[in-house]
């Protein structure tokens, strides 16, 4: 049996039958002991439930299959914000839940807020504190308009020290970081808010970068003291320090609290906004901040060696802009929401644009070896048809359309990919073997730009076409082929590589529409160019028994998916399982010693997407090299294979040659 393990949030855990573990299990931090399962549903959700959990942890958590691994998140029961909580409450149902604050007879969850007459109350961890919002208005005559941030005046253009505030979005200014100014309905609203009292010590507080508040450092479990003379009334705990209930007490000069009942109410202050670059310290006694005196007003700004006269603006970047006031710069940075995107999005920064947002992720389709194929929406299927096939096409504008020949190598059952073919309009470009490209029937050499249609260069040892309609291909020109496609084409395609819609199961679908699980039948269905195409007689291919001792030596072979060091880091982000029956496949079906590196080659390049590059894999794993004795035995007495005879033995291939291999071919999207 494998020992427990534990994994963080993002990537929780289902617990393997025969090894779950009656432990606590908490939503809230996502530990979950047991091993990581595989899932074969690539994209859809995997159910969490099993007779022998001590509770159904399906409303717990929201799980789908991802990268061949049950990948599970917060599900339906929200567990609220555990971040930065400084008192812990014990654990009930899914969660282990922050203290919260009573008040007026109604409870509040922790990091929450509400209005009532002007003031903003906000709850954090058993601490109450009310505040008045400060107003400030960014221009010469700001209009009073109600029902806006906080009710405050408004400028009626969003722009503050030349920064642009887009609409729904937050800026800041570093004079005043706890300044909030928000662009709504086209109109500037900016207010500022009084920092929250914290329950734990100064000394145990932080300010964590680009925030105006001090947070806790580490969370407290709720203590409970002794109550003397069993009254009901519990007392609060602000720091170090006890405070019975009803018992006044002050936290600084600016703020005054009271003990209700084991919630500390507290008024603060809210402190004025200042403009001036560097304020004073509050004076002994006093509550706020004050800018010095001016002596004599400047009218520009030397900023890196620029003079900036007063009232003038100039752009830092696409954040942050600033503006000369009497001399000196006044700066105001957009603030970027914190984003979570679904499972088949990703966080992309835009060009020219301040914050990154959440976009569809571009479609990899992967062909390798024996052909074996990895959809767009990741579903895995070999296919051995050696014949013309279309690979993907736009099915619904009919923009391009990929084809690929796949050669028999003279054998009754392999193929592999020799050529591929895009056409975009009237423009055919043909990658062939040893990487030789044409362009409408015309040899090109490399690097070769199609104006306004694609460029195609050499790149670490493999070809790379980047086309300007969204679509790039990557071939070694020797049965690799990485077909790459722009999120635009989300539920348009068709082919061998599926329709792109997120949902691995519906991929095999025919040219007429009708949903296969025979995979022989679904990728016959997209054979094009006639018999005249085929490099054999179409016939399925049929269960032939092996030797023992081939089986063996292919598990042999492709056992380094899950032993070897260099794969280790990989096998947590990938599941290795498809690539290593797609290696085994190839092992026994090809007389060749190198026919199992394709597997591992793919894998590698897969590894290297998601941050996980193996390292030195090609000795290990005896695609370098002199191969191993063991495998070579039975094939000293054999005497040298005619042109006519080459059953599909990639030794013979200048890319699996002992000279140096080429490195997996460079990722083109993170």
């Amino acid at each position: 049996m494998r020992a427990p393990c534990r994994i963080a949030y993002a990537a929780c855990l289902l617990l393997l039958a025969g090894i779950i573990s009656n432990s606590p299990v908490d939503a809230s931090s996502a530990v979950i002991k047991g091993v990581r399962i595989p899932c074969s549903n690539e994209g859809e959700p995997v159910r969490l439930q099993d007779t022998r959990l001590e509770q159904d942890w399906s409303s717990c958590f929201r799980c789908i299959c991802k990268n061949g691994f049950v990948d599970c998140r917060s599900g339906a029961e929200e567990c609220g914000q555990m971040d930065d909580c400084a008192v812990v409450m014990p654990r009930e149902g899914c969660c282990t839940k922050c203290k919260g604050c009573w008040y007026n007879g109604t409870e509040h969850a922790s990091h929450t807020e509400w209005n009532d007459d002007g003031k903003v109350f906000r709850c954090e961890a058993g601490v109450i504190t009310i505040s008045r919002p400060e107003c400030y208005a960014p221009c010469d005559r700001p209009k009073q308009q109600r029902h806006t941030h906080n009710n405050c005046p408004v400028c009626d253009e969003c722009v503050i020290n030349g920064q642009r505030v887009w609409e729904g979005r937050d800026v800041r200014i570093p004079e005043e970081p706890c300044l909030s100014c928000r662009c709504l309905h086209g109109s500037l609203s900016c207010v500022k808010r009084a920092c929250p009292v914290l329950p734990c010590a100064r000394s145990q507080q932080h300010m964590p970068l680009g925030e105006c508040c001090p947070r806790c450092l580490h969370p407290n479990s709720d203590k409970l003291l002794p109550n003397p003379g069993n009254v009901p009334w519990k007392p609060c705990i602000i720091g170090k320090e006890f405070h019975a209930h009803l018992r006044p007490f002050r936290v600084d000069p600016c703020t005054d609290c009271t003990c209700m009942n084991g919630t500390a109410v507290c008024s603060r202050h809210t402190c004025p906004v200042l403009t001036c670059a560097k304020a004073l310290p509050p004076a002994p006694g006093k509550c706020c901040p004050e800018c010095p005196q001016i002596e004599e007003a400047k009218t520009a700004c030397v900023i890196g060696g620029k003079i900036y006269q007063d009232g003038d603006t100039w752009q830092l970047d696409a954040c942050k802009s600033c503006e000369c006031h009497s001399g000196e710069p006044r700066c105001a940075m957009e603030r970027c929401p914190t984003l979570t995107c679904p499972p088949d999005q990703t966080l992309r920064q835009m060009p020219g644009q301040c914050c990154p947002k959440c976009v569809d992720m571009d479609g990899i389709c992967t062909v390798f070896g024996d052909p074996h194929y990895k959809t767009f929406d990741g579903k895995f299927y070999s296919f051995q048809g050696s014949c013309k096939y279309q690979l993907a096409s736009d099915c619904v504008n009919g923009t391009f359309s990929i084809r690929i020949s796949n050669d028999a190598r003279n054998t009754s059952h392999s193929s592999w990919t020799r050529t591929a073919t895009l056409r975009i309009g009237p423009t055919k470009i043909n990658m062939g073997k040893k990487m030789r490209i044409k362009v409408n029937g015309r040899r090109v050499t490399l690097p070769h730009k199609i104006n306004g249609v694609a460029e195609i260069v050499k790149s670490n040892g493999s070809v790379l076409l980047k086309s300007e309609i969204g679509v790039q291909l990557l071939w070694d020109g020797d049965g690799f082929l990485e077909v790459t496609v722009s999120s635009a084409y989300k539920g348009k395609l068709c082919g061998l590589c599926g329709n792109f819609n997120s949902v691995a199961r519906d991929d095999m679908r025919t040219r007429d529409g009708k949903h296969l699980n025979d995979t022989w039948k679904f990728g016959s269905s997209w054979r094009v160019g006639g018999t005249r195409a085929c490099t054999r007689r179409q016939k399925q291919r049929m269960n032939v028994p092996l030797r023992q001792s081939k089986i063996v030596k292919a598990r042999r072979l492709c056992r380094g998916f899950v032993r070897y060091e260099s794969f280790m880091e990989c096998t947590t982000k990938v599941n290795p399982h498809h690539y290593q029956e797609a290696c085994e496949l190839d092992a026994r079906s090809c007389s060749g010693t190198r026919c199992h590196c394709a597997a591992y080659r793919a894998y590698a390049r897969e590894c290297t997407r998601f941050g996980a590059e193996p390292k030195n894999w090609t000795h290990t794993a005896w695609c370098e090299g002199a191969a191993p004795p063991w495998l070579s035995r039975n094939r000293k007495n054999r005497g040298p294979k005619t042109k006519g005879t080459n059953l599909m033995d990639l030794g013979n291939i200048p890319m699996f040659t002992n000279k140096k291999v080429r490195p997996p071919p460079p990722i083109l999207h993170l």
